[in-house]
């Protein structure tokens, strides 16, 4: 749980690591602690990580694949 990734909003100004794009501070990132990098939140990282939470709020069984 403690290393799990998770939505945040961003500190400070960065790059995503999939898309290069601009982060800003204050913008949603997703967030991956084990590697240490940031998802900018239109990015297909963030994306999957959206569907993995849907899932396992609603139990669905693939939620742990």
């Amino acid at each position: 749980m403690r290393n799990d990734p998770y939505f945040t909003r961003a500190r400070f100004p960065s790059l995503c690591a999939e898309t290069g794009r601009k982060i800003e501070k204050g913008d949603e990132i997703a967030y991956y602690p084990r590697a240490r990098k940031v998802y900018h939140a239109e990015s297909k990282q963030a994306a999957e990580l959206r569907g993995l939470q849907f899932n396992a709020a609603f139990g669905m069984a693939d939620a742990n694949w």
